[in-house]
């Protein structure tokens, strides 16, 4: 059966607001950050999704309510609107020198579809509360973004709008810019859908909790109904060309060090070689170099001044219990520029899951 990938009348914010709206990553703010949002924007939609993030002790009740009343004042304020017909949106993300073309579309939800695959396990109660602001304010805030294998018939030429002007165009506070186009021409609609509707299968790439927020309401809103409800899944489609696959992924954090106990759980997950500790004295680098497999690093002493760069990506491994694998497969260095030694446990991986 063929997924129903359509376009949908999206609330969006005016173009002069879209950098005050817009939502950020918010796992890892500060208090500082989050007070610093809170002053320069009280329509950012963070109050929408998660007003706990600037109140702290406020009740369940109060939460649904505060995130229900600010979604109304920002469509009452002209802050957010309604398209007023129905359109898809070529969506484009810009950074490490590489630009990652997309569509945002809505999808029919069907139980049990195995088009979709799932590969992560989730937090229950974080997407219990994802699925409660959105039966609560009638929208999905963020989209499930989805990859596909592309193949020529499936090809959709994004460089026609890259010559437009874009809706949006800002940076994000990641260092990320973000374009979007809006696609409301009938001939152009038409060619969109046929060109979705050919995919086979998605693999998702980021959204497992969005994801399981649609799978639990459509079973919420259809328990032992006999004429379903139907349910859409908000989603960002890319081709798997236009991913862009970072070299570093954090994979588990450990309490405790204990390096016979961590080895031996890493080895229930990984093919291992060789395992040392490795010191990196104060301000001394590394040659650019490739190895022939990839590594697992947990830092046990660092510093601010240390990182590791990789191709253009560089990043500061934090002494935090967290173990990353990098792809030390491509061209790569590490640095110390600080005044205190790093020493990481380093683990080499002997099957490459980059590939």
């Amino acid at each position: 059966m063929t997924l129903s990938i359509k376009p949908f009348k999206a609330f969006r914010p005016l173009q002069k607001r879209v950098e005050e709206v817009v939502l950020p990553t918010f796992d890892n703010l500060t208090n500082k950050q989050l007070n610093k949002i809170l002053k320069e924007s009280e329509y950012n939609f963070l109050n929408v999704v998660s007003p706990k993030a600037f109140y702290p002790n406020i009740t369940k009740k109060n939460s649904k309510k505060h995130a229900y009343e600010h979604l109304e004042s920002m469509i009452k304020n002209n802050i957010i609107f309604q398209e007023k017909e129905e359109c898809f949106y070529v969506y484009c993300l810009d950074k490490y020198n590489k630009k990652q073309f997309g569509i945002v579309a809505s999808i029919e939800f069907e139980e049990g579809n195995n088009q979709i695959l799932k590969h992560e396990a989730i937090f229950k109660a974080r997407s219990n509360s994802i699925m409660e602001t959105i039966e609560h304010t009638k929208m999905q805030i963020g989209p499930v973004y989805l990859s596909y294998k592309n193949q020529n018939s499936r090809h959709i030429d994004f460089k026609k709008y890259e010559r437009k002007k874009p809706l949006y165009k800002f940076k994000s506070p990641g260092g990320t810019t973000r374009s979007l186009w809006k696609v409301s021409e009938k001939n152009e609609i038409r060619s969109f859908r046929k060109k979705l509707s050919k995919i086979q299968k998605f693999y998702i790439a980021d959204g497992h909790h969005r994801y399981s927020a649609i799978e639990n309401l459509n079973k919420k809103k259809n328990l032992n109904k006999n004429k379903k409800e139907k349910i859409n899944l908000l989603a960002a489609i890319f081709d798997e060309h236009s991913v862009n696959i970072l070299s570093f992924h954090r994979l588990a954090k450990f309490k405790n060090f204990n390096k016979q106990k961590i080895i031996q759980a890493l080895k229930k997950k990984f093919k291992l070689g060789r395992v040392r500790l490795l010191l990196k004295e104060p301000r001394s680098t590394l040659s650019w170099h490739k190895d022939p497999e990839p590594r697992l690093h947990i830092p046990i002493i660092t510093n601010l001044g240390c990182s590791m760069v990789i191709e253009n990506v560089a990043k500061h491994l934090p002494a935090d219990g967290h173990v990353t694998i990098t792809n030390n497969t491509k061209y790569h260095n590490f640095f110390n520029g600080g005044e205190q030694s790093r020493i990481h446990l380093v683990a080499c991986v002997l099957e490459n899951p980059f590939q």
